[in-house]
């Protein structure tokens, strides 16, 4: 059962996605290296190697989570240190992705494993 409601949240959130802006839309490198790289970092950073697989992803899941907030600043001053350029659609949405897609992405991956590692538990 818990598989199904893993099923109808992804693809939920992926019907969504694709109605208000398209999949593409909500696909963004450098906010996927912030997020990932970040909650990687974190969870070594914060367990070490010796930790167990289930810290490791709930320690991963924080830093994500740490790390799109993060990643909302480092948007935020990219828009203002360039702002003389923003008057182009282009430019205004890859700065805007940059602003709100991390912590999508942290938010998200922190749900999938939280809800992955209860399961596990159960």
């Amino acid at each position: 059962m818990r598989i199904l409601g893993f099923i109808v949240s992804f693809a939920l959130m992926l019907w969504v996605m694709d109605m208000t802006a398209g999949i593409s839309a909500f696909v963004d490198t450098i906010s996927l290296a912030i997020v990932l790289g970040g909650g990687i970092a974190y969870a070594v950073a914060k367990g070490g190697i010796s930790q167990s697989r289930d810290q490791a992803l709930l320690n991963f899941a924080d830093g994500a989570v740490y790390w799109g907030w993060l990643g909302v600043f480092v948007g935020g001053i990219g828009m203002a240190t360039d702002a003389i350029n923003l008057t182009e659609a282009n430019n205004l949405g890859s700065a805007l992705a940059i602003l709100f897609l991390p912590p999508l992405y942290g938010y998200f991956s922190k749900w999938m494993i939280m809800a992955a590692v209860d399961s596990i538990e159960s």
